[in-house]
């Protein structure tokens, strides 16, 4: 079979990139594509590039149901700089593809004029053939008189296919903060996770805290859902966020928050068991379990240390009576973080704005709303953190 290797950091993914695909499939040089988002850029400083997770699940939305398309995450690996050469290698190690398979690296043809500067272009020519779009914008004779010397020095083939003419630069799109020319899917990936906001709150953390950030993404990809990994990063967002606005700690904040959820997807009676060793005479009720178990997992899983951090993480979901500000943090961006859809958030997120203890008591009294109308309620230290935070309020 021929495949097309289409790799890129797609911060964000657009039309143009669309347009590759579409193109390269259509000129029937190959018969199926495989898109892989970068997870280390090796040529970019690692905070000017979205976090990894973000970028993948957003190409996943927006390729969903692309004909003879998938979206491979061979390149989420922590240290590892997204070499081409590597990728390739390791698209036949882990038996993406098969040793019969003919792969081709699909490329803008702007790339011909820098192919010769990339990392082992000749090893990389040993196992893909460049196919190059050619973009609008591009005088064609230069392009193939490039080709032409490339297969001289390398003694290899190059291959053309023509694509639609779609005027887009990620850095353009990112800059301007309007998503018009990207598929639907990732304009509401956008919009769902609050990608591209002004403000950039993780400039804010330590440089060595970003690169821990970074790890455990890595490593909370390969344990937990989509889903759950989106909810935590914005959290993680979210949280830095309110750290700089009410004069926390942005890496206590940051570290916590992205953690926050490191357990919940562990089988119960491995919740249960991490959670003795910090709750002794009961267990904690199946919502609230992942809590103390996130808090004995991020210190003997991710090396978590800082004790303020582990609290953060235990009480994250029912509080304490007397809350850290790390622990308010934690707990309101959890609630409130952009992908959460509930009713009753507006006013709780405006109060945030200025109010960390007044949006703790109106998320508090919410919840206490929420559990009245189902004949329940809520638990004991949250009634004790809600009559404290009343008791004490400026």
């Amino acid at each position: 079979m021929k495949i097309g290797i289409y790799g890129g950091a797609f911060d964000p993914f657009h039309n143009g990139h669309l347009s590759m695909i579409r193109g390269a499939l259509a000129s029937k040089k190959v018969d199926r594509v495989i898109v892989i988002p970068t997870g280390m850029p090796p040529f970019k400083p690692a905070r000017k590039v979205t976090l990894s997770p973000y970028r993948y699940y957003m190409v996943k939305a927006a390729l969903k149901d692309e004909p003879n398309c998938e979206v491979s995450d061979i390149e989420q690996v922590f240290g590892e700089p997204s070499y081409t050469v590597t990728t390739l290698k390791n698209l036949r190690k882990k038996k993406v593809v098969s040793e019969k398979d003919e792969l081709f690296l699909m490329c803008g043809s702007d790339i011909l004029f820098e192919f010769e500067s990339w990392y082992k272009p000749k090893e990389i020519l040993e196992q893909a053939t460049l196919l190059c779009a050619l973009r609008p914008g591009i005088d064609e004779g230069q392009a193939r008189n490039e080709a032409s010397h490339l297969e001289e020095v390398f003694d290899t083939k190059v291959k053309f296919f023509k694509i639609e003419g779609v005027e887009v630069a990620s850095s353009k799109l990112r800059s301007d903060g309007k998503f018009d020319n990207v598929p639907e899917a990732v304009k509401t990936f956008i919009e769902t996770h609050g990608l591209y906001c002004e403000d950039s709150p993780l400039v804010h953390v330590s440089d060595e805290m970003y690169k821990t950030l970074m790890k455990h993404c890595f490593t909370l990809f390969h344990e937990m859902s989509g889903k759950r990994l989106l909810h935590s990063i914005n959290v993680c967002v979210l949280a830095t966020r309110y750290a700089i606005r009410f004069g926390a700690d942005p890496d206590k904040c940051a570290l916590a928050a992205l953690l926050h959820d490191c357990a919940k997807e562990l089988p119960e009676d491995e919740q249960i068991a991490l959670s003795a060793k910090i709750i002794h005479g009961y267990i904690p009720g199946k919502q609230i379990l992942h809590s103390p178990a996130g808090a004995v997992y991020a210190k003997e899983h991710y090396g978590v240390e800082d004790q303020e951090v582990l609290d953060a993480i235990q009480f994250h979901t029912i509080g304490r009576e007397v809350m850290t500000m790390t622990d308010k943090i934690v707990y309101l961006a959890d609630k409130v973080e952009p992908a959460r859809h509930y009713d009753d958030l507006t006013e709780i997120r405006r109060l945030a704005e200025t109010d960390l203890d007044g949006a703790l008591i109106e998320c508090y009294c919410a919840i206490r709303e929420s559990f009245g109308a189902k004949g329940q309620e809520i638990h004991e230290d949250t009634k004790k953190s809600l009559k404290y935070l009343l008791e004490h309020r400026k």
